[in-house]
């Protein structure tokens, strides 16, 4: 069975659908069979931005038939996820609050690489988890951050998403690299 990994930003329309883009091809690049899906934390009836459409599409990657979504507590009891990447702060405390068992496997992109950076890919996806967690408060999640935040760069013009893609692209490239990925 695929692992399953849940990318979330605001509306769903820029962010977590560019960076679950990125991630799925670079994960199939790799050959793990991870299945990346995204949602938003508000519901906000907007469509996928296209710039961001444009910006990947320079990079052989599709997300123009991305259809936004809100997460809630349903829906991750109905798809499961074995990570949750937020592109805030603010993000991961919805997603915990939401669904506290979500907490251990719940990391801003950021704070995900850095740490992943920091431990020793293991044996198991499980194990490399837990040691992700070694010594993680929620605590120290309170509040923005721009050691963790990605910025919003919906509606702020091609270079902003040209930025944001350019990190969030670096960010996936770590991440296949760094975790033990289940297949």
């Amino acid at each position: 069975m695929s692992a399953k990994v849940l990318v979330v930003c605001t509306a769903n329309v820029c962010r977590s659908p560019m960076a679950a883009g990125l991630l799925a091809s670079h994960l199939r690049a790799a050959g793990h069979s991870v299945i990346v899906t995204s949602a938003a934390t508000q519901s906000v009836r907007l469509g996928v931005d296209r710039v961001a459409v444009d910006e990947l599409r320079e990079r052989g990657i599709d997300i123009s038939g991305h259809q936004p979504r809100a997460f809630d507590r349903a829906m991750l009891e109905a798809e499961g996820a074995d990570l949750i990447i937020t592109m805030t702060r603010a993000h991961l405390r919805v997603v915990a609050t939401t669904e506290q068992t979500a907490w251990p496997r719940t990391f801003t992109f950021r704070e995900l690489v850095r740490r992943a950076s920091a431990v020793a890919a293991t044996a198991s996806w499980s194990s490399w988890l837990t040691e992700l967690n070694a010594d993680r408060s929620s605590k120290d999640l309170i509040g923005d951050s721009d050691l963790d935040d990605i910025a919003d760069p919906y509606g702020a013009g091609a270079a902003a998403i040209h930025r944001t893609v350019t990190e969030l692209e670096q960010l996936t490239r770590q991440l296949v690299a760094l975790a033990p990925w289940p297949d």
